[in-house]
């Protein structure tokens, strides 16, 4: 028992030292203030001041109470989680797996030893992978119609397609689409509740088929589809990122956009 608390013990301790030594070089390389760590947390600019807050307004999305507004203590205790096995994020699973895309960033511009921190193996991600069997992506933009004012504003829409797909089989992908639940609202706070934020949006990814259908179909609005010329590095950040954004919750508002970005 002895020798096993104090294997333990000299086990904490070397991860302590690999993590001190992660947080030392992250902080010199700046990478809290790089444009993709940025992106990743949905950071923006604060009026001309240096200061930044994020999009995201789902306390799940981050690891530390001030992450929201400070990206270098968002990224030390995203750094601090990977060495955990805690249940994080709006689906709780160890941090590595919630965060795909942040662990792989960093895991990038650290280049962690996998013998000083272990990946897990995170088996969701590996079956929800191939499940959507995807390989590139499409904008999808659904033009507005005459008798809903709020279309004027617009959809777009992310197809994921997949491998071998064809113009015959393209309705079987799947698509992300970011849209607000408005289901509380009524005709005469629709205006109100859009452009003071009072609606919910969410990443959602449905069968395209399904979204042909309410726009096309339903409300007769075109689709104009425009196939991204993703590199495979682009296009699996842009998949990894889109894992750890399900369930997340942001205050939708019509006059500002949420956006996956630009790796």
């Amino acid at each position: 028992m002895l020798l096993g608390l104090w294997l333990w013990a000299a086990e904490a301790r070397a991860d302590a030292a690999y993590l001190a030594e992660l947080l030392d070089r992250a902080d010199a390389a700046g990478l809290s203030a790089r444009r993709q760590w940025r992106t990743l947390l949905h950071y923006r600019s604060v009026g001309n001041a240096e200061g930044v807050i994020s999009d995201a307004d789902d306390p799940h999305f981050f690891l530390d109470p001030t992450g929201k507004t400070d990206p270098r203590a968002e990224l030390a205790a995203t750094l601090r989680a990977f060495f955990k096995s805690d249940r994080v994020g709006a689906d709780p699973q160890p941090a590595q797996c919630a965060f795909m895309a942040r662990y792989q960033w960093l895991k990038g511009e650290l280049g962690f030893d996998g013998r000083r921190l272990q990946p897990q193996n995170c088996e969701r991600f590996q079956h929800w992978l191939r499940e959507l069997n995807a390989e590139s992506a499409t904008l999808v933009f659904a033009s507005a119609y005459l008798n809903n004012p709020a279309s004027l504003f617009g959809h777009t829409l992310l197809r994921l397609d997949r491998r071998g797909q064809t113009e015959q089989t393209r309705l079987l992908a799947y698509a992300i689409n970011y849209a607000a639940d408005d289901s509380n609202s009524n005709a005469l706070r629709y205006a109100v509740d859009g452009i003071s934020g009072r609606f919910e949006g969410q990443f959602e990814i449905q069968p395209y088929y399904k979204l042909v259908r309410t726009y096309s179909d339903l409300e007769s609005r075109d689709l104009w589809e425009y196939r991204l010329h993703l590199s495979q590095p682009q296009f699996r950040r842009l998949i990894e990122h889109v894992w750890e954004l399900r369930g997340v919750r942001f205050d939708y508002y019509f006059f500002a956009r949420t956006v996956l970005g630009n790796y």
